[in-house]
């Protein structure tokens, strides 16, 4: 097994099964809309379902099926991707429509279990074939994750669609399936996969869709971007969330005329996402210029496909600049005060991703950017009659954190949704607003001087601020608000009495109950070293994938861009695994070690916020709790000296990952945010330290 020819059909295990893990998750966020709490439910599937199939792996003792596991792999790839594809139209979800929890969950579980149980097969049966540790098999396995996860991010990415992907992975593992064994023949089966993609890969990609065809579709570095039409309108989605629709003459006035008929005379404006049908209308104004900012240039080059000659020619005017770029970064590199107006054209902080805009921390970045009668504009979701609990709560953080940044801050009427906030007074009576819009002569065909009236009249505008101030949220970049409204948005819609009561829980209440379970199981296994090896371990999977979904999810939450990221961030935690595998093979005192890692785990989760300053400092964190988790799991098995119990730990391994990204990601990031997830590893690590410790007067 030393040489590097018998070692690549572990790297390709390794491989195989990033790429795969990459590209459901990719696939599971279309479905559900670029909802990222799904990144912490498909991974904790993922690994629940991986680490059963390495439980029965472990029962198998014969080589020859080893070869057979790359097969049905191949095998169940494609109709894996399709399933997914299914989901929506099997649960007569229309587009955008939101998605139960339940059914997230069931859907999420039935798709993915019966690959990647035989994924948690096969690394059993590859240890049983290679007569070498499960240490080894660990590593080699991490470095094809590695591979794959660059491969991905600077090769794959906006090059190649889910579906293809998936083929030639399927391809790649019948011809390693050949190659292990030793039997040409095995070729033959290269047209199973190429003849169901062929057959069913154009159904497969107008399911989501229920019965409307895709007018276009285009794989982006970001996501999956699709054109439906229906008749002359076209609505454009990524991943599955509708970011506008065109043409749309209510939206794109009101979005406009609204924001520039509060400001006394607009100058400089800068417009972050939305539709560039908007551009036509700022240009109506006397104004210089206005920057139009979207990050991903498929999205603008397919907009600009979709728009008629007079919005074509307004996105040609000299008075108007497309910038390529994410608008945090635009708004960050800026040294001095440059806008007048800056106007959100964005969806509802439902995401991560979108829920970046709508935080204290960017409303501070803005500030610095705005003129003196600057003034930030933005939507809110809009309601008819009573607002909702869900709608309440997001809407309130918002303009809490508006409020915590700017001195003033105007709302208008709930059917309207809109909100302003700036350093200087705002002008929002109606009468003067009317004034002034009269006097402007603009010619529009939807917006007029009476929609101001409505908009501003105060007994609503009264209503709407009170109901907001009874919110005491304050949306953050560390503790986004975007999370918490999923939940209660699942609650409110579907009923869910779970949910409710798990809205009910306080930081305090889940500290109790996590220190009585510690000592729980402390007292059942304190002072025996196998049961404690076993607790060790299964808190490496659980500390281990709570760092991975926070890295995730907060990359997200800060960059937004982890849809494009998300290969490089999990290829740093896999190198890292063998690094930290490769690491433990020169330790002399297993037990010893094991000690000093589980110290270095705490230590790292305490630290952690200090990584959170630097996009790069991402990728070192990810690459140091890696190698920590990977140092850990070795040293177990080396703990153990049992090769049989090889499967059984990467098995507990695996059910405590599954742990960590299903708790961290459902309960703890949205009720208690970052930091209190980071401190619920140390609170865990700090037991099995403590017990790894007792060990050492210990016999088994």
């Amino acid at each position: 097994m030393g040489n590097m020819r018998s070692s690549i059909p572990f790297v390709i295990m390794g491989l195989t099964s990033m790429l795969l893990q990459i590209t459901v998750l990719r696939l599971l966020l279309s479905t559900f809309s670029g909802n990222e709490l799904d990144i912490g439910i498909t991974l904790s599937f993922w690994l629940i379902f991986v680490g059963i199939g390495s439980f029965t792996g472990s029962k198998i003792k014969a080589r020859q099926i080893f070869p057979i596991s790359f097969l049905l792999i191949a095998f169940l790839t494609l109709p894996t991707a399709f399933a997914i594809r299914a989901i929506r139209s099997v649960l007569s979800l229309n587009p955008g429509e939101v998605v139960s929890l339940s059914s997230i969950i069931l859907s999420t579980s039935i798709s993915l279990f019966p690959l990647c149980f035989t994924a948690g097969v096969q690394f059993p049966l590859a240890v049983l074939y290679s007569g070498t540790t499960a240490g080894k098999i660990y590593g080699l396995e991490a470095i094809g994750a590695f591979i794959g996860g660059i491969l991905f991010t600077f090769v794959i990415a906006s090059r190649i669609n889910a579906t293809e992907l998936c083929l030639l992975i399927s391809l790649l593992n019948i011809l390693i399936a050949a190659y292990v064994s030793e039997k040409k023949i095995i070729t033959v089966s290269l047209v199973i996969p190429l003849s169901v993609y062929l057959g069913f890969h154009k159904i497969a990609s107008a399911l989501p869709w229920q019965g409307l065809e895709p007018y276009k579709t285009v794989e982006s570095q970001y996501g999956e971007i699709t054109v439906i039409k229906v008749r002359n309108q076209s609505s454009l989605y990524i991943n599955g969330h509708l970011l506008f629709s065109y043409p749309d003459m209510t939206t794109e006035e009101m979005s406009s005329h609204m924001a520039m008929t509060l400001h006394p005379l607009p100058w400089r404006i800068l417009v972050i996402g939305g539709s560039p049908g908007t551009l036509k209308e700022f240009l109506k104004y006397p104004i210089k210029s206005v920057d139009f900012v979207e990050l991903d240039k498929k999205i603008i080059d397919v907009s600009l496909e979709l728009l008629n000659l007079e919005d074509r020619n307004a996105v040609e005017d000299r008075r108007v600049k497309i910038i390529i770029e994410d608008g945090r970064k635009i708004i960050k590199g800026l040294k001095e005060p440059a806008y007048d107006l800056i106007v959100l054209n964005l969806p509802p902080p439902s995401t991560a991703g979108i829920n970046r805009f709508y935080t204290t921390d960017f409303f501070k970045e803005v500030k610095a950017v705005l003129k003196e009668k600057g003034i930030l504009a933005m939507t809110m979701p809009q309601s008819t009659g009573y607002i909702g609990r869900s709608m309440q709560t997001v809407n309130g953080a918002i303009y809490n954190s508006l409020k915590s940044v700017f001195r003033y801050v105007e709302v208008t009427a709930q059917e309207y949704g809109d909100l302003f906030g700036s350093d200087y007074p705002i002008i929002a009576d109606p009468e003067i607003l009317e004034e002034r819009f009269v006097r402007r002569h603009l010619r529009t065909g939807y917006f007029n001087q009476y929609i101001l009236r409505d908009a501003f009249v105060p007994l609503n505008v009264d209503y709407v601020r009170n109901r907001l101030d009874e919110i005491k949220f304050i949306n953050e970049d560390l503790r986004p608000s975007a999370y918490l409204y999923n939940l209660l948005l699942w609650s409110e819609i579907h009923g869910g009495m779970g949910l409710k009561y798990l809205l009910k829980i306080k930081g305090r209440h889940f500290i109790i109950i996590s220190i009585v379970a510690i000592l729980a199981v402390s007292s059942l296994i304190f002072m025996k070293k196998k049961r404690v090896i076993y607790y060790s371990i299964f808190t490496t999977g659980f500390s281990g994938m709570s760092f991975m979904v926070v890295i995730i999810l907060l990359y997200q939450a800060l960059y937004g861009y982890v849809y494009e990221m998300i290969g490089i961030l999990s290829a740093m935690f896999m190198i890292g695994l063998w690094f930290g595998v490769y690491l433990s093979g020169f330790n002399k005192d297993a037990l010893r070690t094991l000690f000093y890692l589980e110290i270095l785990t705490i230590t790292l989760a305490l630290i952690s916020p200090i990584f959170f300053k630097s996009e790069l400092l991402f990728y070192l964190l990810s690459l140091l709790s890696g190698a920590i988790t990977g140092g850990q799991f070795s040293t177990s098995n080396q703990c153990m000296n049992e090769p049989h119990v090889a499967g059984r730990l990467y098995g507990l391994d695996l059910i405590g990952s599954f742990s960590g990204a299903f708790i961290p990601a459902i309960i703890m990031l949205p009720l208690f945010g970052v930091f209190n997830t980071l401190l619920s590893i140390v609170v865990m690590k700090v037991a099995s330290a403590a017990m790894i410790l007792s060990l050492g007067s210990a016999k088994d």
